[in-house]
């Protein structure tokens, strides 16, 4: 095994010094409520809960109930993912070196361990982080069992890990699936016949401990695609993969706002890239490196994994294949961009010589360090605005502490964002909806009008009829179209607004009977 050098802890300090600052300071996000809520009452109601509310694979939700039993606060549940990208670092570390010499792989690690995408993970109570982490172990063991041969006794022990890993990793995300299938792609396009015998059947034993998981996959399935959405086209699945491709490769907002006009920073970044891409495909079409080995491998991971994102996009809707799902593209696509770097800036290989520092390929891959620098800067300042997420849930209860009154209920729609508002506000007022979160969860990304119309009567049926006076809090879905129409009319027809406050995507308002 490879042991990091020194530079390699250094890149961990840099990454745990602003992770764990802004893993303190930063509010969480629905998705983390919904996590604390699923993982709050310990191991055997997550069990279920992993299941039925989450509707994804169980493993992670589990070990994050049993972390929690230290500490049940918030610094520590993002805790366990920092410790999972810094983990990630130092085995991205181990993975580079079978391709790259100690500079170039340094230089690969440093890009990992800095990207705005790992740090936006480390701030996750979720499991993007771990699926990361995963992807990097995976990857680790499928070249030092099939891309580079180990001896018998060697691998055969490699195999029992890989073998275990693997289910562990479908365990835990079952986009991992698609990364193992991606593996098999790369053995088959590299014409490693007999490796890829062996690797269909170690899948085959992972698979048959993943059996019991299927019917609640099934369920899942069910009850993702019960909802109503957006229309679905292969151009917007394209444009999608691109966009993922953008952010991995040279981020800027990895999450943007609503709004259909990219900035200027994201702008330029476009025709950077365009321009890159076409020059790295001129470069291995004319070179003939698009047949290199290594690289053809990483293509086939990354495409594989691209391709079977079609299932959960037709199946299931955009939704669920947003930047924060492709965590498992993150290494294979970054490798593969490495990879290609490596042939196109040879200086950077094992044996270049240090003549000179303004050399050509010297002057552009500083010129790189640069670029790369300025867009990670940008991307970090823009992951959260005044560091704070979506919903601002942690200033909206200092908020309503601070003015409401007794007997104010506290409205929140959707059902599901009333989960964040109870983790800060400990006020004299009721928060409702109190049950029924995720009832409607999967017709959100663009309810129908009936839908739309069953949410806002169930909101509006837990307003207290005695309260004179109400706080509503709705979401930025709210300031155009008709999801919250139902609901606003019955505000207009029946209070007055007395005070609204703008908060990050969140508009808190107080009524009064008319």
């Amino acid at each position: 095994m490879i042991k990091p050098p020194k530079n390699i802890l250094i890149l961990v300090f840099l990454h745990t010094l602003i992770a764990l600052p802004m893993a303190y300071f930063v509010n969480i996000w629905v998705d983390e409520a919904s996590t604390l809520y699923t993982t709050g009452n310990g191991f055997l109601y997550s069990v279920n809960n992993a299941f039925s509310i989450e509707k994804q694979a169980p493993l992670y939700f589990w070990i994050l109930s049993l972390w929690r039993t230290a500490s049940d606060s918030i610094f520590f549940a993002r805790l366990l993912s920092i410790i999972f990208s810094v983990l990630a670092i130092i085995f991205f570390y181990r993975l580079a070196r079978k391709f790259f010499d100690e500079k170039a792989s340094f230089f690969a690690t440093a890009f990992f361990a800095l990207h705005p995408y790992l740090i936006w993970a480390s701030l996750e109570i979720r499991l993007y982080s771990p699926v990361i982490f995963l992807s990097v172990v995976i990857l680790n063991l499928f070249s030092d069992i099939f891309l580079n041969r180990r001896n018998a006794e060697r691998q055969r022990r490699f195999e029992i890990v890989f073998i275990s890993v693997s289910i562990i990793a479908l365990y835990t995300n079952y986009y991992l699936g698609f990364l193992l299938a991606g593996c098999f792609a790369a053995l088959l396009v590299t014409r490693k016949w007999n490796e890829a015998k062996k690797y269909f059947l170690q899948m085959l034993v992972a698979g048959l401990f993943f059996l019991p998981l299927l019917w609640a996959i099934k369920s899942q399935i069910a009850a993702g695609s019960s909802g109503f959405h957006t229309e679905k086209s292969l151009f917007e699945f394209v444009r999608l993969l691109w966009s993922y491709f953008l952010t991995f490769v040279l981020p800027t907002e990895i999450f943007p706002t609503e709004s259909k006009e990219i900035s200027d920073i994201s702008f330029f970044r476009l025709w950077i890239m365009r321009i890159a891409v076409l020059a790295a495909i001129v470069f291995l079409i004319k070179t003939r490196k698009i047949f290199d080995e290594k690289i053809l491998a990483f293509a086939a991971i990354t495409a594989t994994i691209a391709a079977f994102f079609m299932m959960p996009y037709f199946l299931l809707g955009g939704r669920y294949i947003a930047v924060r799902h492709a965590a498992v593209l993150f290494v294979p696509m970054i490798l593969l961009v490495s990879l290609i770097l490596k042939e196109m800036l040879p200086e950077l290989t094992e044996g270049a010589k240090r003549k000179n520092i303004f050399r050509p390929n010297n002057l552009i891959a500083a010129c790189l360090a640069i670029l790369v620098a300025f867009f990670f800067a940008y991307a970090v300042f823009t992951l959260h605005p005044n560091l704070t997420k979506r919903g601002d849930w942690e200033r909206i209860a200092s908020f309503l502490k601070a003015h409401e009154k007794p007997g104010q209920p506290i409205i929140i729609f959707p059902n599901y964002d009333a989960l964040a508002l109870p983790v800060y506000y400990k006020g004299a007022n009721k928060v409702l909806p109190d049950e029924k979160f995720f009832q409607w969860i999967f017709e959100s990304e663009q309810e129908t009008a009936e839908s739309a119309k069953r949410q806002a009567e169930f909101v509006i049926s837990e307003i207290p009829s005695e309260a004179n006076e109400v706080w509503l809090l709705t979401d930025e879905s709210c300031e155009n179209g008709e999801r919250c129409r139902p609901l606003e009319n019955f505000v207009e027809a029946n209070y007055t607004i007395v005070e609204t406050k703008n908060f990050y995507l969140e508009k808190l308002r107080l009524l009064r009977k008319k």
